[in-house]
């Protein structure tokens, strides 16, 4: 599993709203096509079809694309940041979506994400901090994710309050009938129409099977 960080403001314009409703990432280049299904060749040559960009600016998207399609996967990690937060998320697949139109500043080249909780900028560690303060559109964290220490702020968005440490304490003992016929339910409302439970639910399934 890795870690990567991406650029939220696109031209000045932040995008991070937009992320956090509609469950994705994504960069724009629209007007390029699905990019899993080409070659880098093609690439090369659709970006100069449709952008005129000079040789050093062509390459850095080249290597930002071949993150973004290739050295991303499903169930890597992604962090995003606004002015306070960062926002956590377990990636998807990567897609192309053209739906809205391929306008300059339209987010065509996606990957699904399901978020897992925000955490304020100033308690990330120093390498957190160093790989949201890069200048690129794409970051790779170049540690073992365990070093980013981003799972006890996850696991813990519902810590108890004051004085209702025993109800949650990890002395308290849940019986496997009982933990089964949860996992049951929360995989039942994976199919639920209300997308807020649907995520909810991936939410929940995915921070068990992390404290396993």
């Amino acid at each position: 599993m890795n870690l990567f960080y991406i650029q939220s403001s696109i031209r000045g314009m932040s995008y991070v709203a937009s992320f956090l409703e509609d469950n994705f990432i994504g960069m724009t280049w629209p007007g390029t096509g699905n990019l899993e299904e080409m070659l880098p060749e093609e690439w090369n040559e659709r970006l100069r079809g449709h952008y005129k960009l000079e040789e050093t600016e062509l390459a850095g998207v080249m290597k930002d694309f071949d993150v973004f399609v290739h050295t991303m996967q499903d169930g890597d990690y992604v962090v995003i940041k606004d002015d306070e937060w960062a926002y956590v998320g377990d990636l998807g697949d990567y897609y192309y979506d053209d739906s809205l139109g391929i306008e300059e500043d339209f987010i065509c080249h996606r990957r699904g994400v399901t978020w897992l909780g925000r955490i304020p900028l100033e308690d990330l560690n120093d390498k957190v901090q160093a790989l949201i303060h890069q200048t690129g559109t794409l970051a790779k964290f170049e540690h073992p994710v365990s070093q980013a220490q981003l799972d006890r702020y996850l696991t813990g968005m519902n810590e108890p309050t004051e004085g209702t440490e025993g109800k949650n304490s990890p002395a308290t003992k849940v019986d496997k009938a009982t933990i089964d016929a949860a996992l049951h339910v929360m995989r039942q409302a994976l199919d639920s129409e209300d997308i807020n439970i649907r995520v909810r639910a991936a939410e929940a399934i995915l921070q068990y099977a992390r404290s396993q």
